[in-house]
């Protein structure tokens, strides 16, 4: 028996991502040039489709439901595809100017890479980038300073998160730094609210250890000094490991530190051709580092 297949409306997916992402019926129908009973009645119809409640029932604020979150997921990758499709059928010109924030608290060399190749193919997109800490960037995505931000978090899946990865942070020390069991462990972190510095002194704290800390700054660099200086230990994911460092092991006193997720942030409904490119760089460029790294680890 043949299987029947249920096709998904890219303008009801458009609607309900839109929705989400607005988190308004009204300001929906304006974006989409609808009107409010319209919006409703579209996602009434995609929910009787998929079969499944995508929406709660709150009339004070959009909730997703379970469903309806692991279909917003898909909705973004189906609509990114589909309008890259017709912006390059329509050999669509990229222009104007682009917000995009990378995370001073994560390696950003990585994506100024990806963003430099888009930009010298792209010369007549302006482009403006700002480097912050992760919350200040999704504070300011929130507002539509930003058309895009870069940014850990850890809360998945999260409104405008369009995709995220996992690293393993590991500790890292000079390589010829001792460790005193008998004394604090020198931490080196960013300031308080910074998630590589909670999943170290979580994991010290379930250990039992004392810690201190000895180096605090808001940039990576730096504590990448201080680490080479041997003024410490800290967490680093494996982009932003340098020559002159060594990592710790449980062995050593330091446990296994949980991951932390890295995602891209925007909003479908205001995101034009030169934004969806460049999300397609991204995208395509994060998921060959991740094919690599698990080839290696293989």
């Amino acid at each position: 028996m043949m299987r029947r297949f249920t096709n998904l409306q890219t303008d009801l997916l458009r609607t309900f991502v839109t929705v989400v992402d607005l988190r308004n019926f009204t300001e929906t129908g304006r974006a989409l040039g609808r009107t409010q009973p319209a919006i409703s009645l579209q996602i009434k119809r995609l929910e009787e489709v998929t079969g499944v409640k995508l929406l709660g029932d709150s009339r004070k604020k959009i909730e997703l439901t379970a469903d309806g979150q692991v279909l917003l997921e898909y909705a973004r990758e189906i609509l990114r595809l589909n309008d890259r499709a017709v912006a390059n059928l329509q050999r669509a010109k990229l222009l104007g100017t682009l917000s995009i924030g990378l995370p001073i608290d994560y390696s950003i060399e990585f994506f100024q890479k990806i963003i430099g190749e888009f930009s010298h193919a792209n010369p007549q997109v302006l482009l403006d980038i700002r480097c912050n800490r992760s919350r200040e960037l999704l504070a300011a995505l929130h507002v539509d300073d930003l058309d895009m931000a870069i940014c850990i978090t850890d809360v998945v899946p999260a409104p405008d998160l369009s995709f995220y990865w996992s690293e393993p942070p590991v500790w890292a020390c000079a390589a010829d730094y001792r460790v005193d069991p008998n004394t604090p462990v020198r931490i080196i972190a960013h300031p308080e609210g910074c998630f590589y510095r909670k999943r170290m002194t979580d994991a010290l704290n379930i250990e039992g250890r004392e810690w201190r800390v000895a180096f605090e700054s808001p940039g990576i660099s730096a504590l990448q000094k201080a680490v080479v200086a041997g003024m410490g230990v800290t967490a680093l994911t494996s982009k932003t490991l340098l020559p002159g460092m060594r990592i710790l092991s449980p062995i050593e006193g330091f446990p296994k530190l949980a991951n932390i997720h890295i995602g891209l942030f925007y909003k479908h409904i205001k995101m034009s051709d030169a934004a969806l490119k460049l999300i397609e760089q991204i995208t395509d460029g994060v998921s060959a580092f991740q094919s690599l790294t698990h080839a290696r680890a293989t």
